[in-house]
């Protein structure tokens, strides 16, 4: 029995999810968003971590235009982003650039030898970035789902690159300076084995410009989250999902751990992955349809494993920006401890937070505890090749994943949450995504439940996750303008 009825429920931590329900409450929709964390930082001792730390990139693009204007975020969001400078450093073997305003004046230091043939790679990204930013500024709903949307989108293809097309082929192979666009994607992503429109987009952003925002992709989260508040919007981060109820096809409620009573509702927009999603309807007592399965049949192919490292600000290194990419050895896969990123955090007082990512396979052998224990001291020990001397003046070590208790180099020992799932980066092959960004499509097979995740767009990193957000409020809108026009043509009649 339902004991309360919302326009919109939204599921799932995903920042698509969060963006769709807070443009919708914007327009006036009674939203529920259930099970989402609020915390931008957990504490251990005195020290504040970030739960998920962010690179924030393409600040002037159409999508984060269209959805800071919609809810009004601009002075706000310009308050909150900080420039990176420089954009980003690359920490090689023997090298370390910093990409940002003075770049040509670091290549001819660094490597003169590949300036020229970088600038043309960078200048090949560049077309292919403005490609995309078209795509996105128009109406166009993304993943194509439907016969007029595939059409539109085969329009546009032909100005994207083949999924074989090497962008970078102006740089030799294993050239050091392919992991300056490499690096950007590999990390932004969401699925594995990027191809060269995600190579180019993401790329070609970071050059233009990175920013911090303090709290990471949580407090861009707070941020939605206070405007949906503002409005008909609800939180409820004590709300667990048990069950999608669903009859002859049609999303009904939503049932929640604890309760006894559902929750009624007209749509659901799921930020979670799509395995999930059809677990949910299969507990409401439904078979998921044969889209959903084959959507929830995709897996992980490897998962974002995050350290955090608290030092002594007069211990790190001066040059060292706020976010770099490491790179070990460019002729090995980039993963595990031989490709990392660090986002530095100094604004703590004394002390800086140095959050390290690196990505495991999803295997036995790459994501048990043992495996995670083992990487942890691996990423310390490409750290101590990077920065030398900042692990003998640690003050805290703590991973969020691997259920380690916190240590300090004199051995204490602090209190810490328990741990929690590493974010997945799927396993897509490059034939299965539409222009080459795009993944799962919104629709699931089930009227008024749609996928508003990172399986959406995960060629297009934090950017995507924005953009299938507000293509997923779009379809509601849509959906919502058509029965009022079927209402009024039986009032007329």
């Amino acid at each position: 029995m339902s004991t309360s009825f919302y326009d919109v429920v939204v599921l799932g931590s995903d920042l698509a999810a969060t963006v769709g329900g807070a443009v919708l409450a914007h327009r006036g929709f009674r939203v529920l968003m259930a099970g989402i964390p609020v915390e931008e930082r957990y504490t251990i001792g005195p020290y504040s971590l970030p739960r998920a730390p962010l690179a924030f990139v393409g600040i002037e693009g159409p999508t984060l235009k269209r959805i800071v204007g919609e809810l009004n975020l601009v002075q706000l969001l310009r308050r909150r982003l900080e420039p990176n400078r420089p954009a980003y450093q690359l920490l090689l073997p023997d090298h370390r650039i910093d990409i940002g305003d003075d770049l040509g004046r670091e290549l001819a230091r660094e490597m003169p030898d590949g300036a020229a043939a970088f600038e043309t790679a960078a200048a090949r990204a560049a077309e292919v970035s403005a490609a995309i930013e078209g795509i996105l500024s128009q109406d166009l709903i993304l993943p194509p789902d439907g016969f007029w949307d595939r059409r539109d989108a085969n329009r546009v293809a032909a100005r994207l690159p083949a999924p074989d097309e090497d962008l970078l082929s102006a740089l030799p192979d294993k050239h050091p300076l392919r992991a300056a666009y490499l690096m950007p994607a590999h990390f932004g992503a969401a699925f594995d084995d990027v191809g060269p429109v995600s190579i180019a987009r993401l790329g070609d952003l970071h050059r233009r410009g990175t920013f911090r925002l303090d709290g990471g992709r949580e407090g861009l989260r707070g941020l939605l989250l206070d405007r949906l508040k503002t409005h008909s919007g609800e939180v409820r981060p004590d709300l667990v999902p048990k069950a999608i109820l669903t009859k002859r096809g049609k999303v009904t409620g939503v049932q929640f751990e604890g309760r006894n009573e559902s929750i009624g509702c007209a749509h659901v927009l799921c930020g979670m992955g799509a395995d999930r999603v059809a677990q949910l309807v299969a507990d409401g007592g439904e078979k998921p349809p044969k889209r959903l399965l084959e959507a929830g049949a995709i897996k992980p192919a490897a998962w974002r494993y995050l350290v955090h490292l608290v030092a002594p600000l007069d211990a790190l290194p001066d040059a060292l920006g706020r976010l770099a990419y490491v790179v070990g050895d460019l002729g090995q896969p980039l993963t595990g401890a031989n490709a990392l990123t660090l986002h530095l955090a100094d604004g703590y007082g004394q002390h800086a937070v140095l959050s390290v990512e690196a990505h495991t396979p999803n295997t036995p052998d790459g994501a048990s505890p043992e495996a995670l224990r083992a990487l942890r001291t691996a990423v310390r020990r490409e750290l101590d090749k990077q920065l030398p001397f900042v692990d003998r003046h640690l003050l805290l070590v703590h991973s969020p994943h691997d259920g380690i208790a916190p240590e300090g180099v004199d051995g204490e020992r602090g209190q810490a949450p328990p741990p929690v799932t590493m974010e997945p980066i799927w396993a897509m092959p490059r034939d299965d995504r539409p222009l080459g960004f795009c993944g799962l499509p919104h629709g699931t097979g089930i009227k008024h439940l749609l996928l508003a995740s990172r399986q959406v767009l995960p060629g297009l990193g934090v950017e995507g996750e924005l953009a299938a957000g507000w293509a997923a409020a779009r379809l509601v809108l849509q959906t919502e303008r058509k029965r009022d026009l079927v209402k009024g043509a039986v009032l007329e009649g």
